[in-house]
């Protein structure tokens, strides 16, 4: 008798029967969720007949349940060496390595369970849910959409699929995904509540409040469910709705760092700054490492006229997230107001152009600082606006965003949104000089060749929205018939100083609301900024939604309407915006409608042009 013949008849009749009851008490026990009880079950088992397969199997996967996942892999090992060719033992291998971060072990692993069995949608949805977890998302996308395509009424493969695409950004193909996962399981909240939250993202607010609705119905206790029924909510301006929900999950976890920083964005959004102030330090107090919270608490700051914290707690904003801005490190040092002398000091941009036209107010105390001490200025800006900021600072060298090169040395490097943290602390520190831009004059007067023509009335440049009308910010912005208190009216003549593609809104509103807007032909106010500034500069006065169309005209020195929300951060808690002298700053609290400030702006530029005669 050979020794594996042997082998396998030691065991009695009698104890298999005991061997594979003490396996089907185990099974019993996995199946409650007594993991204990099944470990202890399956161990006995073991011991009677210590190549059991199938309790070495189960004896694995109890132990993964249980979070011993070192146990689960050796244990799992065991069964691999005898029978290699188990799908099931390469899903558990492959699960106890995903949980220990031994991602490329655990895909191979999982793999080997796919080739073993391809039609294991069970193999499929653990190597796709580890492709996700290992970074690798166009891989694991492509696991999910396989998984769909072979199990097409599985419901969480549409909502994991969802979640990978989450991932990558591809807003519009998740909502798809749950909009199925929700179909063929209306029941699921997980994808009920993920379709709100990419509807949300997507802009679509209106969808959006009606899935988070459902799910609140399906879940009401979830966690999840509220945060994102709240954040709609606070994107539809309803943010006193959206407080009482934030109010509820503080209540529940004072712990709960998020809750109170979201609290703290309903309560700034109701110009509640005390209090969304104290919220946000509670959320920094909490955990004190994540910078939302601090750029957070920035803008509340600043809002509120706190400019020494607000401008310190603002360099939160840098980071390596979709949601901050990458620090550049161009020079040696970080500039934080060092002497100059016999230095080279170089600002670089971060932000939109209307940012950087504002921070650019800081340039010419740089300037005046680098001449007296005799250092060097190196301004990097939007290409558009290089020819417009060489001649507004000269002595500086203007160029668009790079990296220095090897000849180069840069003493100091600084964001421009640093600047103001440096040169205005206080709001006695920004200057009344009425401008720091100076358009091209040649241009200038050719503009206004050509606006004066049209006859004696007051020149009016008007924008009305920004490029980006999403529908969160819809109530910052304009339609262009809301203006119609200035159509029609003979002592007003109105300019385009709009930028995009706004043809057709102007034609209508010329053709069917009498506004007689003129458009100076031939110029792109998107991307000849020198020329808009010019334009800018040959009107008498401007109005515009909070753009860099009003950040560009309070540059120039021409007096300007700006319209927004009521004590933004950068009005730096005054009435007024205090970069530009020449800026009234128009808000509208949150329950207010924007029509009230369009009003407010239309008596006055209808006073300005009867004092004008």
């Amino acid at each position: 008798m050979s020794a594996n013949h042997a082998l396998l008849n030691t065991s009695s009749p009698a104890k298999e029967g005991q061997v594979d009851q003490l396996v089907q008490d185990g099974m019993l026990a996995h199946r409650q969720g007594r993991f204990s009880d099944a470990v202890r079950l399956y161990e006995k088992a073991l011991k009677k007949a210590p190549q059991h397969l199938a309790a070495l199997n189960l004896l694995a996967d109890a132990h993964l349940h249980l979070g011993k996942n070192s146990r689960a892999l050796t244990t799992i090992r065991r069964a691999i060496s005898i029978n290699a060719s188990m799908p099931s033992a390469w899903i558990v291998q492959g699960s106890a390595q995903r949980r220990m971060g031994e991602f490329d072990s655990a895909i191979v692993s999982l793999e080997k369970a796919v080739e073993l069995k391809p039609d294991s949608s069970d193999a499929l949805m653990t190597l796709a849910g580890t492709l996700r977890d290992a970074g690798q998302l166009d891989a694991a996308i492509d696991a999910y959409e396989e998984l769909v395509e072979m199990a097409p009424d599985l419901s969480k493969a549409h909502y994991n699929l969802g979640n990978a695409l989450i991932d990558d950004r591809q807003f519009d193909e998740a909502i798809l995904a749950f909009e199925e996962s929700v179909r063929l399981d209306p029941a699921y909240s997980p994808a009920q509540i993920n379709l709100a939250g990419a509807l949300h993202a997507e802009d679509r607010l209106d969808d959006a409040l009606v899935a988070s609705t459902l799910a609140l119905e399906l879940e009401p206790t979830s966690r999840n469910a509220r945060i994102n029924h709240a954040n709609i909510l606070r994107s539809l301006t309803r943010f006193d709705e959206a407080e009482a929900l934030y109010k509820e999950l503080v209540a529940e976890d004072a712990n709960d760092a998020d809750a109170h920083d979201l609290l703290g964005t309903a309560l700034q959004g109701q110009a509640r700054f005390d209090e969304a102030i104290s919220s946000y330090r509670t959320a920094i107090q909490i955990n004190p490492k994540l910078p939302l919270y601090q750029g957070d608490l920035s803008t509340a700051l600043l809002a509120d006229g706190r400019l020494a914290e607000g401008w310190e707690k603002y360099e939160a904003r840098f980071g390596k997230s979709d949601t901050t801005v990458y620090r550049r490190k161009i020079g040696a040092s970080i500039w934080r107001g060092e002497n100059l002398t016999g230095k080279t000091i170089l600002v670089w941009r971060e932000q939109g152009v209307g940012d950087d036209i504002r921070f650019a107010s800081c340039y010419a105390d740089v300037l005046a600082r680098v001449k007296d001490e005799g250092g060097r200025l190196i301004i990097e800006t939007d290409p558009r606006l290089i020819t417009l900021y060489a001649r507004s600072f000269p002595g500086a060298t203007v160029r668009a965003p790079g990296e220095a090169t090897p000849e180069e040395e840069i003493d100091f490097d600084v964001a421009a949104g640093s600047l103001p943290g440096i040169l205005r602390k206080s709001i006695g520190d920004f200057p009344e000089t009425p401008a720091f831009l100076v358009p091209k004059g040649a241009s200038v007067s050719i503009f206004r060749r050509e606006i004066e023509a049209l006859g004696s009335s007051l020149k009016v440049g008007l924008a009305w929205r920004s490029r980006n009308m999403a529908s969160s910010r819809n109530r910052f912005y304009t339609k262009l018939p809301e203006w119609k208190g200035l159509f029609a009216d003979p002592k007003i003549q109105l300019i385009n100083l709009q930028y995009g593609n706004v043809a057709n809104e102007i034609d209508e509103a010329n053709n069917n609301l009498g506004a007689n807007i003129h458009v100076v032909d031939g110029l792109d106010l998107m991307n000849d900024l020198d020329g808009a500034a010019a334009l800018t500069s040959a009107v008498d006065v401007v109005i515009s939604a909070g753009t860099s169309v009003g950040d560009m005209a309070g540059a120039v020195g021409k007096q300007t309407y700006m319209y927004g929300a009521y004590r933004h951060p950068m009005c730096l808690g005054t009435d007024n915006f205090p970069w530009y002298p020449s800026v009234a700053w128009v808000g509208h609290r949150w329950n207010e409608p924007l029509t009230n400030s369009v009003d407010k702006i239309v008596d006055h530029v209808r006073h300005l042009a009867e004092k004008r005669g």
